[in-house]
This record gives structure tokens, C-alpha cells and sequence, in this order.
């Protein structure tokens, strides 16, 4: 399955970038695409299937993914409820729950088993107020079903040495709001949740941002090795303190 997940994901960031369509540069480089492989099987192995909703779904490689494993995901994002997807194959067939309100959920209470924030929560504050992460997080425990979890990937971390570089040499834009262990963790308590499993990754660099194509064409051929020595570096204790992205296991607590 990893195989053809993999080529097939290859090929939608192929067809992605000769539209010249935007977003892709989490997926045009093989370090990019099993860094998504990687989240979806931990997923897999975390929970077992059920509903799930895909929040920030973005194109959909990861409805994609987990549908592959078994999971009946529903892809939701905001934007207009008409709005046309790409002629991509990972597009087609994609039907997707769009909403303008910034925090609203289309959705009954107690509608699903998890929840999956992959690179999304960090920017609500972002593009809405000030103050709309907590009001999200309530809303997503809402259409959660009664220990149900919240899994919570590529979340920015604050220290994190990779921005620290970004940011001073201009490489590209980092990200405005990052997250300490401590602060993810006292927000996810104040909005309902307990907090299961918290570890840190990214400490290798996935998509050398700002770099040119064929240093990061180069970079990548040694995909497979760099994901196992991240995940090895990423659990040195200090050392992980400055890793790019904190992943969270968190269940709905009781009423």
C-alpha cells in the first residue's frame, strides 16, 4: 500500500505543479509525501478505523490516505461551498464540506470517533481573531463522540531551530504562531480534552524551504534514511526542544 500511496501522491504533485496550482510543496519532494505516510500509519496504528474528520483538509492527501486505511473520512475545509476542485486525480471523487464561518462546524454533536488537525490549528488565529483556536477547539470536541480524539500533526513548535534559520536568512515564511509543549497541552485542557501522547518531530528538515529546486531534488533521494534519522533525533531528550512540530494525542474528557 506505502508504494502506491507514494507514486500516487508523486504523480498528483506533478500534475499539481504543471497547472501551477499553489500549495504543493508539501508534496512535490519524496520526503514531503513520506512524511504524510508516516502520519497516516500512526494513525492507523493509534486509533482504529472509524468516522473521522479530516479538519483542514486542504487537497485531500490525507482523506486519501486514511480512507486507504480504512477509515470513512469526511474532508471538510473553509471556502466557498462552490468552489470548483483542480483536475487532479487526488481531486476527483473528492467531495468536500466547505464552510465560510471561521469556527462553525456543519456538523451534529457527537458525530465522530476522531478528529485529525494535520498543520492546521496553528493558523486560525492567523487568518480569523485572536482567540479562535480555543473557540475551534471547543467546536471540534462538540462533533466528537464521547472519548473520542483529537490527533494534532505538524503543530509548529516554538523553539524550533528550523524557523529560528527561515526567519534570519529570509529563506521563505515561517510560521507566526508556534506552540510550546506546555501551552498545546494547558489549552487542550482548558477546551475539554486529556492529553494521551506528546512527542516531538521534525527535527530534520522535510522541505528546505527557500532553497533552490535542485538542492532540494538532491536533498531528497536520501528521503527514506532522513524520516528514520528524525525519528531517531527527535527523541533525544533537549535535543527535541528545538524539532520543528509537536504531535498530540488528546481524548475528549467526560462532561
Amino acid at each position: 500500500m506505502t508504494d502506491a500511496d507514494f507514486d500516487f501522491l508523486l504523480d498528483n504533485a506533478k500534475a499539481g505543479k504543471a497547472l501551477g496550482l499553489p500549495g504543493f510543496i508539501h508534496l512535490d519532494q519524496p520526503i514531503g509525501i513520506l512524511s504524510y505516510l508516516r502520519i497516516a500509519d500512526d494513525i492507523a496504528r493509534r486509533v482504529p478505523p472509524g468516522d473521522l474528520l479530516d479538519w483542514g483538509c486542504g487537497w485531500g492527501q490525507m482523506t486519501y490516505l486514511l480512507r486507504r486505511r480504512g477509515f470513512a473520512v469526511t474532508a471538510f475545509d473553509l471556502g466557498d461551498p462552490e468552489m470548483v476542485l483542480p483536475d487532479i486525480p487526488l481531486c476527483r471523487g473528492l467531495d468536500v464540506v466547505r464552510s465560510t464561518h471561521p469556527t462553525a462546524l456543519p456538523f451534529a454533536d457527537g458525530s465522530y470517533d476522531v478528529v485529525l488537525s494535520c498543520g492546521v490549528l496553528e493558523h486560525v488565529d492567523q487568518h480569523s481573531v485572536p482567540g479562535n483556536e480555543f473557540v475551534s477547539l471547543r467546536e471540534l470536541r462538540r462533533v466528537l463522540r464521547p472519548g473520542g480524539r483529537l490527533l494534532i500533526y505538524q503543530l509548529p513548535q516554538q523553539r524550533a531551530w528550523q524557523e529560528a534559520v527561515v526567519r534570519r536568512l529570509r529563506l521563505g515564511e515561517g510560521h507566526p504562531r508556534r506552540f510550546t509543549a506546555a501551552e498545546i497541552t494547558t489549552l487542550l485542557r482548558q477546551t475539554g480534552y486529556e492529553v494521551e501522547a506528546l512527542r516531538r518531530t521534525n527535527l530534520v528538515p522535510r522541505n528546505l524551504t527557500g532553497m533552490p529546486e535542485s538542492v532540494r531534488t538532491a536533498y531528497s533521494r536520501r528521503a527514506r534514511q532522513l524520516i528514520w534519522l528524525d525519528d531517531g533525533l527527535s527523541r533525544v531528550p533537549l535535543v527535541d526542544r528545538v524539532a520543528g512540530a509537536l504531535e498530540v494525542v488528546a481524548r475528549r474528557a467526560a462532561d
